[in-house]
């Protein structure tokens, strides 16, 4: 009987057949494979992302608690030095009053003992007798009854914003004329007649600030990085027209505003970390507000707040081309604020800044 045998073709397919099955399912468990590495990979790499994000995360918080310790170190600080000041007034005071009542009391005995003899005696701080004869020497303002101005110790600053305009000329003559030091929060003016007058400001002692380059609100508190880009500009500017590297700014609409769209403790915060000092007021002639008010009532305004702050004062006037008022009524601000005995200064480094807003 004769055996059937495969042929060769016959056997190569049915071997062939297997090898394509065996193949198909090879590849399908080594895809398997690579899925559950892959899977592996990416559960590692989650896996060691999280304590390195979360390490990072702490660093972050670390660095603000630190900034804000130190923030909390200075204004402890302030505090400190504003009580001390608060006493040694005090202690002024009671010292003046003394030394107004000796004054009156050897006064009265010189003029008793030769009546055609002009003899005038005053009391110094560690209880020294400081005779002149022939002349008045000047002596501190004093009340009606007879004692030292208690308004001798404090200080006012007079502060100019939105400068140079055509009246800053007329401005810088008055202060000039008397004396006086102020403070300008300046913008950038495009026209180029008015930028002698920001080295005009520096060059005769004035205290040269920065209060915007665009002063548009809706560009400067568009957003931090607006904001920086705009402090930057005027300080870039300004150093180039007078040298001067100012480090200190005003907030257009005041630290308190209601327009910007950002968070105003991130500008404050810019501010600070670029070793910038802001600065409000505490006073205010409204010469922006109305601009019909007349030269008195402008002082008026001003000298409400100065007298009623028991404080130093930061007045806020506005140098604008828009309204002459506020040069014209400042040689009377002036008299009358040396006539009652206040001080006049500019703004420098060891001003306790007027802030509406505080650093939190």
């Amino acid at each position: 009987m004769r055996q059937d045998f495969e042929t060769p073709i016959e056997y190569f397919e049915k071997n062939s057949s297997l090898t394509i099955q065996e193949n198909e399912e090879i590849a399908y468990n080594r895809r398997n494979v690579d899925n559950i590495k892959k899977l592996i990979v990416c559960a590692f790499i989650v896996v060691c992302f999280i304590p390195v994000f979360f390490c990072l995360y702490l660093m972050v918080k670390l660095n603000k608690l630190d900034d804000r310790a130190n923030e909390l170190k200075n204004q402890l600080a302030a505090e400190s030095n504003h009580q001390v000041y608060g006493e040694l007034t005090e202690m002024s005071e009671s010292v003046s009053n003394n030394d107004a009542y000796l004054l009156d009391k050897y006064a009265t005995s010189d003029l008793e003992k030769d009546p055609g003899e002009s003899t005038h005696v005053l009391m110094g701080s560690d209880s020294e007798k400081v005779e002149t004869q022939g002349e008045i020497t000047e002596v501190p303002p004093t009340t009606e009854s007879g004692s030292v101005s208690v308004k001798s110790k404090y200080k006012v600053y007079l502060t100019f914003d939105d400068g140079p305009s055509e009246h800053t000329d007329e401005i810088l003559d008055v202060l000039k004329e008397n004396d006086v030091k102020a403070t300008f929060f300046v913008v950038y003016n495009p026209n180029k007649d008015l930028w002698p007058m920001y080295k005009r400001i520096v060059d005769e002692g004035h205290t040269l600030a920065m209060h915007s380059y665009t002063h548009v609100y809706d560009d400067i508190y568009y957003s931090e990085l607006s904001f920086a880009e705009d402090v930057t500009l005027i300080h870039d500017f300004l150093y180039e027209q007078t040298g001067v590297d100012c480090k200190y700014y005003r907030f257009p609409g005041g630290s308190s505003n209601s327009v910007s769209n950002v968070d105003i403790q991130q500008l404050i915060g810019y501010l600070y970390e670029s070793g910038i000092t802001y600065y409000d007021w505490n006073a205010l002639s409204e010469d922006s507000v109305d601009l019909s008010l007349s030269p008195e009532e402008l002082n008026e305004n001003v000298m409400s707040s100065v007298r009623t702050n028991g404080s130093d004062t930061v007045v806020l006037l506005h140098d604008l081309k828009d309204n002459p008022n506020t040069a014209a009524g400042l040689q009377e601000l002036i008299d009358t604020l040396k006539k009652e005995g206040y001080q006049i200064c500019p703004i420098d480094d060891n001003t306790i800044p007027v802030q509406h807003v505080t650093y939190e």
